[in-house]
């Protein structure tokens, strides 16, 4: 079962909450209100409207110099209330290449076509914190993306599939901190954070597994900025 299917109602967040709290969670040190507006591009009321309710849920301290995240507590709150926004339901996609040729093979295709692209689970925590054959990748996408192009068929569903595409207006989705890689053996990732909310998203025993492994990567800053 999914984390979406057992998580309790609560109201979700926006994008640019879900990206301040990306943020917070991938800064090494404290975060003006100024500079969290500029990074996230939302306007300065709305990144303090964020912070204000950040602190009441006990998730942000208030330090000298800025605004400091508690990344545990940030992440529990992720899995909660966090949501990528899509413009359509993702679509399934199907090769029987090796995963990280499909994957080069969709940067290529989107680069050809102008198109931002980042990974995410399964394939991206595998380059990120090894865990197992990675066998799915979640591709989030700032535009159209014909993945025919790149030699992937039509999939029936997830179950059938080695690819699901998602098509995002939300341009932090396809973009990293410089808190975390962006890149890596030629295969653009999107944000840890995003990538541990989509293995719990895609559920099974190995995937919780993998999904601590990078919690615990993101919670000690173990993980490699250059690659």
């Amino acid at each position: 079962m999914s984390l979406v299917a057992t998580r309790p109602v609560t109201r979700k967040w926006g994008p640019g909450t879900a990206a301040i709290v990306r943020l917070l969670i991938g800064a090494r040190t404290p975060l003006t209100q100024v500079a969290i507006a500029s990074t996230v591009g939302v306007t300065q009321p709305r990144a303090s409207q964020v912070l204000k309710q950040l602190m009441e849920a006990n998730a942000v301290a208030l330090a000298t110099n800025g605004y400091r995240g508690k990344r545990a507590r940030l992440l529990d709150l992720y899995a909660q209330r966090s949501r990528p926004h899509l413009v359509e339901p993702e679509t399934h996609w199907y090769s029987t290449r090796p995963l990280i040729s499909q994957a080069r093979r969709i940067v290529d295709t989107a680069r050809g076509g102008g198109v931002a692209i980042a990974f995410s689970a399964d394939l991206a925590p595998d380059l990120l914190v090894p865990w197992r054959h990675p066998t799915l990748a979640v591709v989030y996408a700032s535009d159209h993306l014909s993945l025919e192009t790149a030699g992937l068929v039509p999939a029936e569903g997830r179950a059938d599939a080695s690819v699901l595409l998602r098509r995002t207006s939300d341009p932090t989705l396809v973009t990293v901190s410089a808190s975390w890689p962006a890149i890596i053996d030629r295969i653009p990732m999107a944000d840890p954070v995003q990538q541990w909310w989509d293995l719990l998203d895609l559920g099974g025993e190995d995937r919780r597994e993998a999904a601590d492994r990078l919690r615990r990567s993101i919670l000690d800053r173990s993980i490699e900025v250059a690659r």
